[in-house]
């Protein structure tokens, strides 16, 4: 098989910047920023190669994809907030302020104590574990999709040629 180090690069990087600040609540929407990465990974290396390719591989590039635009957008993440760009208390403030009246006032309490607490390293470290590995999970996912979905002919046997070959 041909090398794949390009197509997971730029897998990365589409999942990283997916990832990375204000642009990261795309995720949201059941980790479509790591899935498009994988997608873009997995259309790369079929496009380049002109083959296609078995799930399994297609789930491969795509897990390795989101595994490294992870890293990057815990990187470009981490500048951010030491620099003083708090996007990850924007979704609890936006829920105080706009929910706030229907909220019990325990969890009104509880959230407000979130926007007014420090950054942490410890905390975003462990929460960036949790998340490399639930990306690992949905890039296989979006590899799997795209290694259906972008097909070019090439290396994958056919089922006809396999039974014949028995």
């Amino acid at each position: 098989m041909p090398d794949s180090k390009q197509s997971i690069l730029l897998g990365a990087l589409v999942t990283g910047l997916l990832s990375t600040s204000y642009l990261s609540y795309i995720n949201v929407l059941c980790c479509l920023g790591v899935i498009a990465g994988a997608l873009v990974a997995v259309w790369h290396y079929t496009d380049t190669n002109e083959l296609t390719i078995p799930t399994g591989k297609g789930a491969g590039l795509g897990s390795l994809a989101a595994i490294g635009g992870t890293v990057i957008a815990v990187v470009l993440n981490l500048v951010l907030l030491q620099m003083g760009i708090r996007h990850d208390l924007a979704m609890v403030e936006f829920m105080v302020n706009s929910l706030g009246d229907a909220m019990p006032p325990e969890q009104l309490e509880e959230m407000e104590r979130q926007l007014e607490a420090p950054f942490e390293v410890g905390t975003y470290l462990l929460n960036a574990i949790f998340g490399i590995a639930l990306s690992a999970a949905f890039g296989a996912i979006g590899g799997s999709i795209g290694a259906k979905v972008f097909k070019k002919g090439g290396d994958e046997p056919q089922t006809a040629d396999v039974i014949e070959q028995l």
